[in-house]
């Protein structure tokens, strides 16, 4: 990891005077390398969807231990494997090349704690759905999951045992969870994504970049879709629905990404939006994924919300704006 550290005094956003650290200061090319992006791309896909494929023909069920185990080294982990081949393959630095450094830890933190109030968003947008409402019936949803009646209700006892209230519990443990075994996870695929793509697509600016990269990262997803994974009722317009909710929640973790000048916020973002997102299926009831899920509709609305945050604050608190279209320098 890095260890840049970053003075106050020398930081844009702390100090008007500054030069603004978040647009392009140098004089490196304004142009997209495309072949080295393509490279990526093909890379990142061609490893993701074979090892998809191989799941898919030798049967391996995505809801058990082993499944998620292989999906995640397998699948999720191909972006920063074709990251890693494509920068050595160039002779550049990867940390350098995928923002693989401390950067601003305050911004860092917010992004690991972001993932709370898009959760609280999602559910204050179900219960204005139709046939909506919240719900604490813990042992519904752990039914749903495919716990015997018996196992459910021992997890129940066990978690209202606890002197915390049950949502606090759970709040809590999907923040440890963004920072440890979900991190690991996240941090496969946002050393490509919010890595070395957001860097190479810099040139295009705040808006395109996120655009951009939303599509590629949700089409990504739609081998395992199409096996269930997320939309295990409507795989296929589960497909489009993933695409939509990427989109939407890609300017999100491009603001924080380059917020924070390390793609470490866009882990921990990740990792906890992972360990928090089932939150919206547990407190509500009515409707199924594509509704309420995480990143159902409920998720991309709240994805929009946040965006708009994002912008306000990017015009009215920050010193400098990178939201305008202009290119970026994700790294500072």
């Amino acid at each position: 990891m890095g260890s840049e550290s970053h003075d106050p005094a020398m930081n844009p956003e702390e100090s008007p005077g500054s030069a603004p650290s978040a647009r392009v200061s140098d004089t490196r090319s304004l142009q997209v390398d495309r072949q080295k992006v393509g490279a990526f791309l093909a890379l990142a896909f061609g490893i993701s969807w074979t090892s998809a494929a191989v799941i898919y023909l030798t049967e391996v069920d995505l809801g058990t231990l082993g499944g998620i185990a292989l999906v995640t080294l397998t699948f999720m982990w191909a972006p920063a494997i074709a990251a890693v081949v494509v920068q050595w393959r160039s002779s550049e630095s990867i940390r350098t090349g995928c923002g693989l450094r401390l950067g601003r830890l305050r911004w860092v933190g917010i992004a690991w704690l972001t993932p709370v109030a898009l959760i609280a968003a999602m559910i204050g947008i179900g219960v204005l759905l139709p046939d909506v409402t919240v719900t604490t019936d813990y042992s519904a949803y752990l039914l749903d999951l495919g716990l015997t009646q018996q196992q459910a209700d021992a997890a129940v006892a066990q978690l209202t045992a606890t002197p915390l209230p049950p949502v606090l519990l759970l709040v809590l443990q999907g923040l440890i969870a963004g920072l440890t075994i979900n991190a690991l996870a996240a941090l496969g695929e946002e050393l490509g994504w919010r890595g070395l793509l957001l860097n190479e697509l810099s040139p295009l600016g705040f808006w395109k970049v996120s655009g951009i990269t939303g599509v590629i990262w949700g089409i990504w997803h739609a081998p395992i879709i199409l096996q269930g994974h997320n939309f295990p009722e409507a795989p296929v317009a589960g497909v489009v629905m993933m695409t939509g909710a990427m989109v939407a929640m890609a300017p999100v973790y491009t603001y924080l990404t380059v917020r924070a000048e390390s793609v470490l916020a866009a882990t921990f973002f990740h990792g906890a939006f992972n360990g928090l997102g089932a939150l919206s299926l547990v407190y509500l009831t009515g409707a199924g994924n594509l509704l309420i899920g995480p990143v159902g509709v409920v998720g991309i609305a709240a994805a929009f919300l946040l965006t708009l945050v994002c912008v306000a604050h990017d015009r009215f608190v920050a010193a400098n704006e990178i939201t305008t279209g202009e290119p970026l320098s994700p790294w500072g």
